[in-house]
C-alpha cells in the first residue's frame, strides 16, 4: 500500500472516529417513570400554586390540604407541551389559584411527587395526559378520560 495524501487523511479520519468513541460517555436517558408507582393510582385535590409550560416536561405544583389539616405540596410531571396538546391540553387551561382534582401515579419512594394521568378542573374540563402512555395512545391521544377520579383519595 503506497502513502498517499488521501490515505494518511483517511487513516487520520479513523483514528478521530476511534478516539472520539473511546472517550464518549453514554447519554442518560431522563423520559423513564421508573421513580413512579405506574401500578398505583391517587386522587390529589388541592390549589394549583404553578403551571409550568415548557419542555421537556410540564410540572404542576398543587398545595394539598391533608386530612388532618397541614397542607403538602406536590410536584407533578406531564408530558411536553407538544403530546399534550395532542392530547387535547393548551397553557391557559390550568392557571394558579384554580381548584382541582389529579390522578396521579406517585413516587415509589413516598415523597409527595407524581406523574400526571387525568386532571379534572373546578369549571368541568377533564384534561388526560399521555405520561407513561407507550403505543398508538402517545400519537393519537386518549381513546377515552374518565368523567370522575379514579385513584385511591389520598389522605
Amino acid at each position: 500500500m503506497t502513502d498517499t495524501p488521501r490515505t494518511r487523511v483517511r487513516t487520520w479520519g479513523l483514528a478521530i472516529v476511534a478516539l472520539a468513541t473511546a472517550f464518549a460517555q453514554t447519554a442518560d436517558a431522563h423520559h423513564s417513570f421508573g421513580k413512579f408507582d405506574m401500578g398505583k393510582l391517587t386522587t390529589l385535590t388541592g390549589t394549583v400554586r404553578e403551571f409550568t409550560w415548557a419542555n421537556p416536561h410540564t410540572w404542576l405544583i398543587v398545595i394539598v390540604k391533608k386530612a388532618n389539616g397541614t397542607t403538602e405540596q406536590w410536584a407533578l410531571v406531564g408530558s411536553s407541551p407538544n403530546m399534550m396538546s395532542r392530547w387535547g391540553w393548551n397553557a391557559s387551561d390550568i392557571k394558579v389559584g384554580d381548584k382541582v382534582t389529579v390522578d396521579v401515579h406517585p413516587g415509589r419512594d413516598g415523597t409527595a411527587i407524581g406523574a400526571m394521568q387525568t386532571v379534572f378542573t373546578a369549571r368541568g374540563k377533564v384534561l388526560g395526559d399521555p405520561a407513561g402512555s407507550t403505543g398508538q395512545a402517545l400519537a393519537g391521544g386518549p381513546s377515552q378520560v374518565p368523567t370522575k377520579p379514579q385513584g385511591q383519595p389520598y389522605k
